[in-house]
């Protein structure tokens, strides 16, 4: 924990049960957005997060997690138990002053932080987050239907369980929707929730959309992304390429091409 606070971690708050019930008291940076998080008992470092939201909302989201947000949802059960068997746990974050700059791009320290840091402590409540995510499935041959009933495409993809493909049929082209697959329901957040959408390699470079959990008969989430994905898309897009979709947070995505593809 003594390398954290080197580089800039400060105490935020801590996490309690209160009326049998978890609660966290946060004594200061409430409405910082852009963080890195972590969660720690006695120096030692249980888990780190990083938010696009303020940090008492991301907190909100532990201590009330719905079932579908498996991280959040997991993660509360963990604070939970280690209170009640008499251990503390404190929340300590890294503010983001905005001076670290690549060129003319401002780098977000959260983003780029985040991996490293779960890299080197291996908190063991990430595990079965990223790194229970990151690993490789095997080769399967997929099949993907299209808007249109007669068309599909098939192709072998090394697919990991934080990200899935999307095919552009006539719909997702030019109504600046997609459907998010069953198996990763789970990832995402609630039903009307905001969901930060990155468009491309670029972290400056994303638009805000919703989850609609209630357009799809099954309530695997719908992507209402808007104007500027819409344009994205059709600005680097045919009809009927693929692109990939990476699962940051459950309110965090980012979108990439998959360029190899074989279309009968």
């Amino acid at each position: 924990m003594k390398r954290l606070k080197n580089i800039g971690f400060i105490k935020a708050g801590n996490w309690l049960i209160k009326n049998n019930e978890l609660e966290y008291d946060l004594i200061s940076y409430n409405f910082e957005k852009n963080i890195l998080y972590c969660f720690v008992c006695n120096d030692n470092i249980k888990y780190i997060g990083k938010t696009v939201k303020t940090i008492s909302q991301r907190m909100y989201g532990y201590k009330k997690p719905s079932k579908s947000q498996r991280t959040n949802f997991r993660v509360n059960k963990e604070i939970e138990k280690f209170l009640k068997n008499g251990k503390n746990i404190d929340i300590y974050i890294l503010t983001d002053n905005g001076l670290l700059n690549f060129g003319d791009f401002r780098i977000n320290i959260a983003a780029g932080l985040e991996d490293t840091l779960i890299a080197e402590y291996e908190p063991e409540w990430n595990y079965n987050g990223k790194k229970k995510m990151n690993q490789k499935k095997e080769k399967t041959e997929i099949k993907i239907d299209y808007d249109s009933p007669t068309s599909r495409t098939i192709y072998n993809d090394n697919e990991f369980e934080d990200k899935f493909v999307v095919a552009l049929g006539k719909k997702y082209y030019n109504d600046g929707f997609f459907n998010v697959r069953v198996k990763h329901s789970e990832f995402f957040g609630e039903d009307l929730s905001e969901i930060k959408i990155q468009l491309g390699e670029k972290s400056s470079n994303y638009c805000i959309g919703k989850i609609n959990r209630t357009a799809n008969k099954n309530g695997t989430p719908r992507i209402f992304a808007g104007v500027k994905y819409k344009k994205w898309i059709q600005e680097n897009f045919e009809r009927g390429d693929l692109f990939h979709v990476k699962i940051i947070e459950s309110d965090y995505i980012k979108l990439t091409k998959k360029r190899t593809t074989n279309t009968l």
